[in-house]
């Protein structure tokens, strides 16, 4: 297929969304598509944001013959090509995926051999555990071996130290399997050590929030944005868990969709 011209300039507004020169590259080739990033996934419909906006998505009938598996249709955070860029007449045609420069996935429902991408070309994964009776360094262990399997930087997020009485003999356990990784504590109840996730965003970067139901991820996701992005529901009072109450298919990488100023302090 013949490359089409660019100077690296051509798509200014998905620069923030991650739109690298490695992917404006490869983008370059598909002549008469344009690149979209995958933003929500419902079933068979997408959301894509592009250089004009947000527009709603389904996958080519060509691109559904070719796949193999479920690893060959888009996931939340594709780079794909788009067949236009005008909401005017109904969805958008997604007809190709970009190569992924890092996913993480899990077995697909129904006892198949099958593995479902939950989220692709992801820089940092924040892997949230609570510090309250759900603490599980087992779980945590699983979680590590599926972040640094996908390629990208795992970071520990230690929630809800107002519920610990023993921060530090947690912090030496966890250190204990975190391969290197940081660890960062935090209480989203007194608003404490939820700065030091800005150090990790950057212009350009994707993060990822991944962790139990109940640990607080929405929470800590809804300061990041200032605004209340995500559902969230108060602790139980019997067992000290948070109840779920996510209801977005692809709520922990809501970030994924925030302008980079919307989520920098200052």
């Amino acid at each position: 297929m013949k490359k089409a011209s660019g100077n690296g300039m051509r798509y200014p507004n998905l620069k923030k969304y991650g739109f690298s020169e490695r992917f404006e590259l490869e983008a370059s080739f598909y002549e008469g598509l344009y690149p979209a990033r995958v933003t929500e996934q419902h079933r068979n419909i997408y959301r894509v944001i592009c250089e004009d906006g947000e527009l709603q998505a389904e996958v080519s009938g060509k691109l559904q013959y070719a796949a193999e598996c479920t690893m060959d249709f888009p996931a939340v955070g594709d780079w794909v090509m788009i067949d236009r860029i005008d909401g005017n007449s109904g969805s958008v045609m997604i007809r190709s995926i970009l190569r992924r420069k890092s996913f993480f996935a899990r077995r697909a429902a129904g006892g198949k051999e099958d593995v479902q991408i939950v989220a692709a070309n992801v820089d940092t994964i924040f892997i949230c555990m609570s510090l309250n009776t759900d603490f599980n360094l087992r779980r945590l262990e699983r979680y590590m071996s599926i972040a640094w399997d996908s390629m990208a930087t795992p970071v520990i997020v230690l929630t809800k130290s107002d519920l610990c009485d023993d921060i530090e003999d947690k912090i030496r356990e966890v250190s204990s399997v975190s391969a290197g990784a940081d660890i960062m504590i935090c209480s989203n109840a007194e608003e404490r050590g939820i700065d030091a996730v800005y150090r990790y965003i950057e212009e350009g970067k994707t993060i990822a929030f991944i962790g139990a139901s109940g640990v607080g991820k929405s929470t800590l996701i809804n300061r990041l944005m200032g605004r209340e992005v995500l559902a969230t529901k108060e602790i139980r009072e019997s067992d000290d868990r948070g109840r779920h109450a996510t209801r977005h298919t692809a709520s922990c990488f809501y970030c994924l969709r925030a302008e980079w100023s919307s989520i920098r302090p200052g």
